[in-house]
Protein backbone atom coordinates (compact mmCIF):
# COMPACT_ATOMS: atom_id res chain seq x y z
CA UNK A 1 0.00 0.00 0.00
CA UNK A 2 1.13 3.41 -0.84
CA UNK A 3 1.45 6.28 0.97
CA UNK A 4 -1.50 8.41 -0.99
CA UNK A 5 -3.24 5.51 -0.58
CA UNK A 6 -3.30 5.56 2.82
CA UNK A 7 -3.53 9.36 3.42
CA UNK A 8 -7.16 8.61 1.07
CA UNK A 9 -8.27 5.88 3.25
CA UNK A 10 -7.88 7.67 6.11
CA UNK A 11 -9.40 10.66 4.88
CA UNK A 12 -12.32 8.56 3.56
CA UNK A 13 -12.65 7.47 7.36
CA UNK A 14 -12.79 10.84 8.76
CA UNK A 15 -15.87 11.76 6.51
CA UNK A 16 -17.79 8.04 7.63
CA UNK A 17 -16.97 8.69 11.18
CA UNK A 18 -18.64 12.80 9.99
CA UNK A 19 -21.69 11.08 8.89
CA UNK A 20 -21.58 8.23 11.96
CA UNK A 21 -21.88 11.26 14.27
CA UNK A 22 -24.56 12.93 12.41
CA UNK A 23 -26.92 9.36 12.37
CA UNK A 24 -26.03 9.23 16.21
CA UNK A 25 -27.75 12.42 17.13
CA UNK A 26 -30.98 11.37 14.52
CA UNK A 27 -30.56 7.84 16.04
CA UNK A 28 -30.39 9.15 19.88
CA UNK A 29 -33.48 11.52 19.31
CA UNK A 30 -35.33 8.83 18.18
CA UNK A 31 -34.33 6.54 21.21
CA UNK A 32 -35.56 9.60 23.49
CA UNK A 33 -38.88 10.03 21.47
CA UNK A 34 -39.51 6.60 21.86
CA UNK A 35 -38.55 6.24 25.53
CA UNK A 36 -41.17 9.38 26.09
CA UNK A 37 -43.90 7.80 23.97
CA UNK A 38 -43.65 4.79 26.05
CA UNK A 39 -43.47 5.67 29.34
CA UNK A 40 -46.15 7.96 28.40
CA UNK A 41 -48.49 5.15 26.88
CA UNK A 42 -47.71 2.82 30.02
CA UNK A 43 -48.74 5.37 32.60
CA UNK A 44 -52.03 6.13 30.93
CA UNK A 45 -52.41 2.49 30.58
CA UNK A 46 -52.04 2.08 33.85
CA UNK A 47 -54.23 4.76 34.93
CA UNK A 48 -56.99 3.69 33.11
CA UNK A 49 -56.83 -0.51 33.97
CA UNK A 50 -57.09 1.56 37.72
CA UNK A 51 -59.94 3.38 36.88
CA UNK A 52 -61.66 0.49 35.68
CA UNK A 53 -60.94 -1.43 38.65
CA UNK A 54 -61.31 -4.79 36.63
CA UNK A 55 -57.86 -5.62 37.83
CA UNK A 56 -56.51 -6.83 41.08
CA UNK A 57 -53.24 -4.14 41.53
CA UNK A 58 -50.63 -6.65 41.05
CA UNK A 59 -51.22 -7.45 37.83
CA UNK A 60 -52.11 -3.88 36.48
CA UNK A 61 -48.45 -3.45 35.46
CA UNK A 62 -47.76 -6.50 33.62
CA UNK A 63 -51.89 -6.08 31.65
CA UNK A 64 -50.28 -2.34 31.13
CA UNK A 65 -47.42 -3.36 29.32
CA UNK A 66 -49.25 -5.65 27.17
CA UNK A 67 -51.33 -3.05 26.29
CA UNK A 68 -48.31 -1.18 25.29
CA UNK A 69 -46.11 -3.39 23.56
CA UNK A 70 -46.29 -1.68 20.20
CA UNK A 71 -44.80 1.02 21.65
CA UNK A 72 -42.01 -1.06 23.70
CA UNK A 73 -40.88 -2.51 20.03
CA UNK A 74 -40.73 1.11 18.88
CA UNK A 75 -38.30 1.99 21.97
CA UNK A 76 -36.37 -1.75 21.47
CA UNK A 77 -36.21 -0.83 17.62
CA UNK A 78 -35.23 2.74 18.14
CA UNK A 79 -32.76 1.26 21.01
CA UNK A 80 -30.90 -1.00 18.88
CA UNK A 81 -29.99 1.16 15.94
CA UNK A 82 -28.56 3.93 18.39
CA UNK A 83 -26.38 1.15 19.54
CA UNK A 84 -25.46 -0.05 16.29
CA UNK A 85 -24.52 3.39 15.37
CA UNK A 86 -22.06 3.45 18.08
CA UNK A 87 -20.69 0.15 17.52
CA UNK A 88 -20.46 1.61 13.51
CA UNK A 89 -18.26 4.48 15.41
CA UNK A 90 -16.30 2.33 17.50
CA UNK A 91 -15.44 0.13 14.27
CA UNK A 92 -14.54 3.58 12.30
CA UNK A 93 -12.58 4.62 14.63
CA UNK A 94 -10.54 1.51 14.93
CA UNK A 95 -10.42 1.21 11.51
CA UNK A 96 -9.01 4.88 11.75
CA UNK A 97 -6.63 4.02 14.30
CA UNK A 98 -4.83 1.15 12.13
CA UNK A 99 -4.63 3.31 8.96
CA UNK A 100 -2.90 6.41 11.26
CA UNK A 101 -0.40 3.64 12.85
CA UNK A 102 0.29 2.25 9.25
CA UNK A 103 0.92 5.81 7.92
CA UNK A 104 3.12 6.89 11.04
CA UNK A 105 5.55 3.94 10.61
CA UNK A 106 5.79 3.88 6.31
CA UNK A 107 9.25 4.83 5.45
CA UNK A 108 9.31 8.38 4.78
CA UNK A 109 10.72 9.01 0.98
Amino acid sequence: MELIQVKDCIEKLILEIGKCRREIETKGNARAMAISNYDKQLKIAIVTLKEAGKFPATLIEKIAKGVCADHREKLELAEVGYKACLSNLTALMAQLNAYQSVFRYFPET
